[in-house]
């Protein structure tokens, strides 16, 4: 006997129950309102490719085996920050002006890395600059060289870097790269990581993708992190990625590459590499049990590489590594916070802008109470979604009396906050909700106002090659841009 099965129906129910299924998950799991209600967008009004995409990139799932060596390696940081940096967490915390000081232990609630001092910073803001210090330092290390980048693109002078890398493994310096699997994948299609292991350089991909992997992990969490650390002394950190701006996307019609480092000493590179080897130790078992062992003899290394008074630098800093997998949104609410902090002088540079309510009203309510608000961001950008969305909210920000400039001096990459005259976050965070919720990012608050001027008067250099947007200017533009702004204003939550 034939029965018809009537397979329409029968997928039909299918994907029901699944868009049911999953918009309860949006409901449950997703605490911005602004994600909950694009994903449900998705879900109800594109059949099939909603759940589907839901099910790939909807959580910030890194995978049960890799929540368990966080764990791990955070309970192994705490025991030796409680050991070896209490006595310099304790003592920091009267160098910290008190406006501040809320928003320091707000971080470091979080992360477990405090404020200290001692610290020595300098800023760094062309390529050339950049490289050659990178390069000294590299040629100069006599005990350790670890890397880790979102991009790294073997051409122009970043091969030369990665020969210094390779040189330095040649004589004996323990070298790690841990590069992206997605944003170094022409790092790892050329001939560089088989000739840096041969040459002894640990060569780790940081979130390797795959078709196995994607029914475990959310593939589109990648580790947006920039540091280089030599001898554990000397620590870069910024918007710079191992991609030479003669070379890198030249064919996307945005110009170069513009962007910061900050070359550090003191007790934060320490910190700088703790956030480094969890950052390699969650990758596998085997990465966690060498790291372990190898961070074991180091720990009681560590007062001998603080520097004392005298010896270090005058600049009190906080390293604040940011992840998916941490409990609260720790960037996201510092930032918040310091642009509520602000009572004279705001100036953010950021090359991809696409806030939620929250930080818009942060932004707009400080310019209503007189704060003056500049934000400075690319005149174009390598993201077309990402260029509309920011617009749909510039009519917002111009009519609360926010400057918006934007640099024709090609992409702005650097992704500076200053605020007032004291109070700075330097690092890799984009005013984007990828940054604050998806990425694995590190940025350093500094409290101190010599290195804030030296950033303003950086973000300041920016704007005389920059053109300012007027409200006039803005209105006047067709009536059907507003429109194609707004429609994917509306998925700007998942960019």
């Amino acid at each position: 006997m034939n029965i018809d099965i009537p397979w329409a129906e029968v997928l039909l129910y299918l994907h029901g129950t699944a868009v049911v299924v999953c918009a309860l998950r949006v409901l449950y799991k997703q605490r911005n309102i602004g994600n909950a209600l694009a994903w449900l967008i998705l879900l109800f009004v594109f059949p099939f490719i909603g759940v589907a995409l839901y099910l790939l990139v909807g959580e910030p799932r890194l995978g049960a085996a890799r929540a368990k060596r966080t764990a791990e390696m955070n309970r192994f940081y705490t025991e030796v920050s409680e050991r070896y940096l209490n006595d310099i967490h304790l003592a920091v915390r009267n160098d910290v002006a008190p406006h501040y000081r809320g928003i320091s232990h707000l971080a470091s609630n979080v992360t477990g890395l405090h404020a200290t001092k001692n610290n020595a910073l300098s800023l760094l803001h062309t390529t050339d600059s950049i490289l050659d210090a990178m390069l000294y330092d590299i040629n100069q290390a006599s005990n350790s060289c670890i890397l880790a980048f979102y991009i790294i693109d073997p051409q122009g002078r970043i091969n030369s870097l990665l020969e210094a890398v390779e040189a330095a493994a040649q004589r004996q310096v323990n070298c790690i790269i841990l590069a992206d699997a997605v944003g170094s994948q022409s790092f790892f299609r050329s001939r560089w990581p088989r000739r840096l292991r041969q040459a002894g350089v640990k060569v780790q991909p940081a979130l390797p993708v795959g078709p196995w992997r994607t029914l475990f992990t959310r593939t589109d969490l990648r580790n947006h992190r920039k540091i280089l650390i030599v001898d554990k002394k000397i620590g870069y950190t910024g918007s710079f990625n191992l991609a030479d701006p003669q070379y890198f996307k030249k064919n996307t019609g945005v110009g170069e590459w513009v962007d910061v480092m900050m070359r550090c000493t003191g007790p934060l590179v320490l910190e700088m590499a703790a956030v480094f080897y969890a950052d390699v130790a969650v990758e596998g078992e085997r990465h966690l049990s060498e790291v372990q062992s190898y961070l074991g003899g180091f720990a009681e290394q560590i007062p001998a590489l603080l520097p004392t008074q005298n010896s270090g630098g005058n600049v009190v800093a906080q390293v604040i590594p940011s992840a998916p997998n941490q409990s609260e949104r720790v960037i996201y609410d510092t930032i918040v916070c310091a642009i509520h902090a602000a009572e004279r002088r705001l100036l953010i540079t950021t090359p991809y802008f696409v806030p939620d309510e929250t930080l818009l009203m942060a932004l707009t309510t400080a310019a209503r109470r007189g704060v003056d608000v500049t934000l400075i961001l690319p005149a174009k950008v390598d993201s077309l979604l990402v260029r509309y969305a920011s617009r749909a909210y510039y009519r917002l920000l111009l009519d609360a009396g926010v400057k918006i400039a934007l640099y024709e001096g090609g992409l702005l990459h650097a992704k500076t906050l200053t605020v007032d005259e004291d109070y700075a976050l330097f690092g890799t965070v984009n005013m984007d909700m990828r940054s604050f919720f998806l990425n694995l990012e590190i940025s350093l608050a500094i409290y101190d106002r010599d290195l804030t001027a030296a950033i303003a008067a950086r973000q300041l250099a920016y704007l005389h090659d920059s053109h300012y947007i007027s409200i006039s200017a803005w209105q006047a533009r067709a009536r059907w841009w507003p429109l194609v702004e707004n429609t994917v204003r509306l998925f700007s939550p998942l960019l």
